[in-house]
């Protein structure tokens, strides 16, 4: 996903493979989140990212609407599910804490 801010810039994006999670499933996934998850505040901001998986447990997790996502660097955070295309394996989220 590439994506710049109103001033010209690119936010910094965070990617790897983490652990998905949401009622009556957990596995691993391909995730890529923008934005600077330092910056992350109780309260705040959400961050947006998407996940890439299999087509029916991007399917079934949107219909789950909300769960878990475990990075590489084992933080887990709570995240929305806010988009998805029938057929398609990527799913796409709002992070929070």
């Amino acid at each position: 996903m590439a994506y710049t801010m109103k001033n010209g810039r690119t936010p910094p994006t965070t990617t790897g493979e983490g652990e998905l999670s949401y009622k009556g499933f957990k596995g691993q996934v391909a995730y890529e989140i923008i934005g600077s998850l330092a910056g992350l505040r109780q309260g705040g901001a959400a961050l947006r990212g998407s996940f890439m998986t299999t087509e029916e447990i991007a399917d079934n997790a949107f219909k789950a609407c909300d769960g878990h996502l475990r990075l590489a660097d084992g933080k887990e955070y709570r995240i929305t599910m806010v988009g998805y295309t029938p057929g398609s394996d990527t799913g796409y989220f709002e992070l929070k804490i």
